[in-house]
């Protein structure tokens, strides 16, 4: 008996699935429980283990986004089977898979044509394989089906092994003007590409830019350093910058919620997102009531969701759940930034490098000052003038007075 195996569902959202790579080879004997494959989704990369035993035919190859509940291999009892499968024989059809949320049939499909005026059949995987090497199927010898005339995987294997294998040719190959990669828009990127797009469609993002004064910020940063021992954790900046956004956005409620075009929502407290950048993209986990926690608090939810979006270990419900976004770009050359809404959320603020600078003191003297750019993407359909520009000077004070953001 064959059984398919299709993409899982993991999670409400999830409408499609990339196969991150195969842990098992084509063929395998497989057991109940074995992880054989791994995929990605919106959010993380996830090991399938299978629920059914048996030899391993695979459908979708790596790097394939495929849609939920579609197959994506097939499982046989017997090796017998497993050989009838890939050499093209007719067979009883597919079992589904209990996790399978709709009956797809697992039998591959032939595509029928004509090779040196006879008729020809070609399965739907050796299809395939000769779409991706970019191979004429006329070339191939077919050896399937019980008339020898079915084009199978196995014989686009052998036309492949066979053409690598033979001499080049006598005159030299024309350079190539260029070379091209194509790389698939699959997983996390395809997701923040899309969110990105839809950001900018559905809200009026305004930004605004305010240069404020961290010497001082620095320098409390430089005895938290050094009492990290007792402290039980190392204070970034980037710890005094999310503490002080909490504080504020406690004062400005408006500011701290989820607009869906119809209907504001304000949350009573501060459920901070933070943007992580991981090898597979921009990642935006977040911090529940980020107000409610001390200093050291704050500091080691922020270490431990960076570490978890980094290797991929997020959790359900630690993304899409924020009310106001920060993203600090200070490692980098960048002063100033515009950062796109992470909606439905309605504010982003973004903080630059920190550059020394002469800066004119309030008894009129010149002295060298640690300033640093700050800036503020808001939902203008919610956010006015008057709202971004209390926020500044509240946020500017607090960073010019840091130790108010430790009480």
């Amino acid at each position: 008996m064959r059984t398919e195996i299709v993409m899982p569902k993991a999670g409400l959202t999830m409408i499609e699935g990339t196969i991150g790579q195969w842990l098992a080879a084509e063929g395998d004997l497989v057991q109940k429980g074995q992880a054989i494959m791994e995929y990605e989704n919106e959010k993380n990369t996830i090991e399938y283990e299978t629920v059914h035993g048996g030899y391993l035919h695979i459908l979708a190859a790596v790097g394939d986004t495929v849609a939920v509940g579609a197959p994506i291999a097939v499982v046989t009892d017997t090796k017998e089977e497993y050989d009838q499968l890939v050499s093209g024989a007719p067979a009883a059809p597919a079992a589904q898979a209990a996790e399978a949320p709709a009956p797809v049939s697992a039998s591959v499909p032939e595509t029928p044509g004509r090779i040196g005026g006879r008729h020809f059949r070609a399965t739907g995987l050796a299809r395939k394989m000769a779409r991706q090497a970019g191979i004429d199927l006329a070339e191939v010898t077919a050896s399937g089906g019980p008339d020898g005339r079915r084009i199978t995987a196995k014989d686009v294997t052998a036309y492949l092994d066979a053409r690598s294998t033979a001499p080049a040719p006598a005159e030299a190959a024309v350079p190539a003007a260029d070379e091209v990669t194509a790389i698939p828009w699959t997983g996390v990127r395809k997701t923040i590409a899309r969110n990105m797009f839809q950001s900018l469609q559905q809200t009026a993002q305004c930004s605004a830019v305010c240069e404020v004064d961290v010497t001082d910020l620095l320098a409390l940063r430089q005895e938290l350093v050094e009492s990290q021992e007792y402290l039980g954790c190392r204070i970034t900046v980037n710890d005094l910058l999310c503490a002080a956004v909490c504080k504020v956005m406690k004062k400005y409620p408006l500011l701290n919620g989820t607009f869906d075009g119809k209907t504001f929502y304000s949350h009573a407290h501060v459920q901070l997102s933070l943007a992580v950048a991981t090898e597979g993209g921009l990642m935006v986990p977040v911090i529940k009531n980020a107000d409610t926690l001390s200093l050291t608090q704050l500091s080691m939810a922020a270490k431990d969701l960076s570490a978890r979006a980094r290797e991929k270990r997020l959790q359900a419900g630690e993304q899409g759940c924020g009310t106001v976004t920060v993203s600090n770009v200070g490692m980098f050359p960048i002063d100033i930034s515009t950062p796109i809404l992470n909606a439905p959320e309605v504010t982003i603020f973004g903080f630059g490098r920190t550059v020394r600078k002469p800066r004119y003191m309030p008894d009129g003297t010149l002295a060298p000052r640690d300033m640093m750019h700050m800036y503020m993407t808001f939902d203008h359909q919610v956010v006015d003038g008057q709202a971004v520009g209390n926020v500044f000077r509240d946020l500017q004070y607090l960073l010019e007075h840091p130790y108010l953001i430790t009480v």
